[in-house]
């Protein structure tokens, strides 16, 4: 099969280029997140799951006596970003510290 070089002019070459510029914008910007707290900055402790551990557990001894452990369960999922309350050993969380 032969090859053929294309050539391009000044204008093929500045849409090339636009077009280049574009993607890699677009592409940063995919990767972007935003975080919103209307609390201010939150103290956390970085655990790595060990055999027996669940994320109730967690929650359980972070929670003040008498509140609701299931909304620090919730908590905790949303501040790891996870879908389901299942951990794996070895994993590593952060849990608020509601000591500080």
């Amino acid at each position: 099969m032969e090859s053929r070089r294309i050539r391009l002019n000044a204008r093929g070459r500045l849409i090339t280029f636009l077009l280049s510029v574009a993607l890699v914008f677009a592409g940063l910007s995919v990767g972007v997140q935003h975080a919103e707290s209307t609390t201010g900055p939150q103290e956390v402790i970085s655990y790595t799951v060990r055999p027996g551990d669940t994320i109730w557990s967690y929650a359980a001894s972070v929670t003040p006596a008498g509140g609701d452990v299931s909304a620090s369960v919730d908590q905790i999922m949303q501040m790891n970003n996870l879908s389901s309350p299942r951990l794996q050993v070895g994993d590593r969380i952060l849990v608020p510290d509601n000591q500080a």
